[in-house]
């Protein structure tokens, strides 16, 4: 007999948590200003993806100079009083 739609069960997987990190990076002695999005965990898991995204980003530097300026979960904040009146579908 075929599963139905209701029959099949989920795993429930809790999403990684979103982080901006802001940083510079000092490569061939011009400085780049970065923001982006990562996902992980926690501090470490986000360590590594910014050093994976080092790497994809500048594969044929030798040495990068990287100061981190902010890194921090970001936080969803829905009010909708903000749009009341304003947002129509």
């Amino acid at each position: 007999m075929a599963e139905t739609w209701e029959d099949i069960t989920w795993e429930e997987e809790t999403p990684l948590k979103e982080w901006v990190v802001e940083y510079i990076a000092l490569v061939s002695g011009e400085k780049i200003h970065h923001l982006s999005i990562l996902y992980g965990e926690n501090h470490q898991d986000v360590q590594r993806s910014l050093l994976h995204e080092l790497r994809r980003t500048y594969h044929d530097s030798d040495r990068i100079d990287v100061t981190v300026l902010r890194m921090e979960e970001t936080v969803m904040e829905t009010d909708a009083l903000h749009f009341e009146g304003y947002f129509i579908p």
